[in-house]
Parts: structure tokens; C-alpha cells; sequence
């Protein structure tokens, strides 16, 4: 029987990166049956055996974790958020996860945590770091214009989730004018330092309303941001993965981290500094002369990916 190779899904999702990150792992199985599974939904799986390549963020439904016994994982790239812990590394969870060690760490943070408990881990970087420009643009295309994608939005108090409770909705109330205050100037300084640049300014946002757009449409826009990245001077961004494509594609760019202080949100960077500038709106003018040069120390873990990958397809 063949091998089936199966990448993850998300069908309820708003965030074009959970998309970049399937790209990613797909790439590597361009030869292979694949599969979608959904991460939310690992442990329903009753098919065949499957092969899956478990990069990403866990998760946004925790007690449906660990996984079906007919999945075989591969564990890079993996993000455990800190809304996850508690109902992820149950005894069961984390005996899941030593069955599967060692456990490729997207973040400094998952790596740390899962130690912790006696797992054995290792820094694996993100898997969005092997995505290969050619993919995306073609022959000879230059580059041209600055796109600005989804800059500071946790910051905006617009995007904030109606919490459960009256206490927490009036204490949302109360922050509420404060927040805006942040948001209004980090934005203004934000549109300081683009007026002071030549090229062409263009804005995306990296969300797509699922009860809008089905999951091909998603995953076409996904594609699409993945070619915006690819074709430019420069890209600036608070989203890990519009920021770590557009390293692997050796496209400058720079991330604000205005609005990310919350440790749900901080437990993502550790460890992104080595390959981009984060920096808040307040020191963008260090960048309005010169763009940062390309990171090249990726390459290091493209080469880990490509052995990993293939030790995977083989056994």
C-alpha cells in the first residue's frame, strides 16, 4: 500500500499564515499523496495511516489533543501556545509527545516548556523558512514597492474579542480609550516614516473571514500573499508569517511588535530575532535611509528541514 502524506488543515480559520505554514510542508511532498487533516480535529481520524507534518500553532481546541494512533507525526515547526498548556501536557499529552520525541520547536518558548516536563526537544526554527522564491515569481522579476501588512492590528482595540462576563466587558471598556490612544499613535508614526520613503506604499491584511471565504479561497490569498512577499523592496509586518517568508525569500523586512506584549503573543517571538529586526514604532526611523539587509542564517535550518523531511518520506 502506498504511503499517504497528509498536511495540516483549517477550515475555520481567519489567518492566511496557518495556510503559509501548509505551503510550506506541502512543498516537500510535491511527489506524494496528500491529505488535509485538521489540526483542531486530529483525534477523529480513523482512515489509513498517515504521515503528517505536525508544524504549526496548538491549538484552538486543546482537549482534543493528542492525536489518533493512525497518525505518524512529524514534529517541527510546532508552536504550543501558552492558552494550549494546560489541556495539551496532560500525563496523556505529554506521554503522546515523548512517544514522538524529539519535538522540533518553532519558538525558544514551546522548546523551554516542553523540557520542562521531560520531553526532548530541539530549535527546528519555522518551517516557512525553506519556501523558495521561484516558487512564487517569475524569471528575472524585479522588485518594487513597500507592502505593509497587517501592522500593529492587536494593538487596534477594534479587533478585540467581546469577552465573556460583565466584569471583563467592563474592564475591556475601561482600557478601551487607552488602547486607542496606542494604536492612533503607533499608526501615526507608522505613516511618518512611509512618507518619507520613494517607493510605492501598498496595505493587506493577512485575515480572511472564513464565513466570507471558503478554504480555497483562503488558500489561494494565501499563495498570493506569499507572491506580494516575494516581488518586494520591502515588506513591515507584526505577523510571524508574512515576516519569516519574506526571509526566506530575501526580501527586507521589518516587524512591530507594538501590541504584542501579552505573553500569548511574546511565547511566538522567542527566538524570531534571529532572523528579523523586531522593533517598536518609536525606532522605525533607524530604518528610513536603509532597508535591514537579508538574514541569511536560515539557511542552516533549510539544510536540517531537507534531511528531517526526507528521513521522514523514507522510513
Amino acid at each position: 500500500m502506498d504511503k499517504i502524506f497528509g498536511v495540516l488543515a483549517y477550515p475555520h480559520s481567519d489567518n492566511l499564515g496557518d495556510f503559509i505554514q501548509s505551503l510550506a510542508a506541502a512543498q516537500w511532498l510535491k511527489d506524494e499523496k496528500i491529505q488535509p487533516l485538521d489540526r483542531d480535529q486530529l483525534h477523529d481520524y480513523t482512515g489509513p495511516q498517515i504521515r503528517l507534518v505536525m508544524n504549526g500553532w496548538f491549538m484552538k481546541s486543546p482537549k482534543n489533543w493528542p492525536p489518533s494512533d493512525k497518525i505518524l507525526p512529524l514534529f517541527t515547526s510546532f508552536h504550543l501556545n501558552p492558552t494550549a498548556r494546560r489541556e495539551m501536557l496532560t500525563s496523556e499529552g505529554v506521554a503522546y509527545l515523548k512517544k514522538h520525541q524529539p519535538i522540533g520547536c518553532r519558538d525558544f518558548y514551546t522548546q523551554n516548556l516542553l523540557q520542562g516536563y521531560g520531553i526532548e526537544t530541539y530549535f527546528s526554527a519555522c518551517l516557512t523558512l525553506s519556501l523558495n522564491r521561484r516558487d512564487y515569481v517569475e524569471k528575472n522579476q524585479k522588485r518594487n514597492g513597500i507592502y505593509v501588512i497587517s501592522p500593529m492590528e492587536r494593538l487596534n482595540p477594534e479587533n478585540d474579542p467581546v469577552p465573556k462576563g460583565f466584569l471583563k466587558k467592563g474592564i475591556q471598556a475601561l482600557k478601551k480609550p487607552f488602547k486607542r490612544k496606542r494604536y492612533t499613535e503607533a499608526i501615526s508614526r507608522l505613516q511618518n516614516f512611509l512618507v518619507h520613503q520613494s517607493e510605492e506604499i501598498h496595505y493587506n491584511s493577512q485575515l480572511r473571514d472564513p464565513n466570507v471565504f471558503s478554504e480555497e479561497e483562503r488558500i489561494d490569498a494565501a499563495k498570493q500573499q506569499l507572491k506580494t512577499i516575494a516581488t518586494a523592496r520591502l515588506v513591515i509586518t507584526s505577523r510571524i508569517h508574512t515576516a519569516l517568508p519574506a526571509v526566506a525569500f530575501g526580501t527586507p523586512v521589518i516587524f512591530l511588535s507594538d501590541g504584542l506584549e501579552h505573553p500569548n503573543q511574546k511565547s511566538r517571538l522567542e527566538g524570531m530575532e534571529s532572523f528579523f529586526p523586531i522593533v517598536n514604532s518609536r525606532d522605525l526611523d533607524q530604518w528610513e535611509s536603509t532597508f535591514p539587509e537579508p538574514n541569511q542564517a536560515h539557511h542552516l535550518f533549510i539544510e536540517k528541514f531537507k534531511k528531517e523531511i526526507l528521513r521522514f518520506l523514507n522510513e
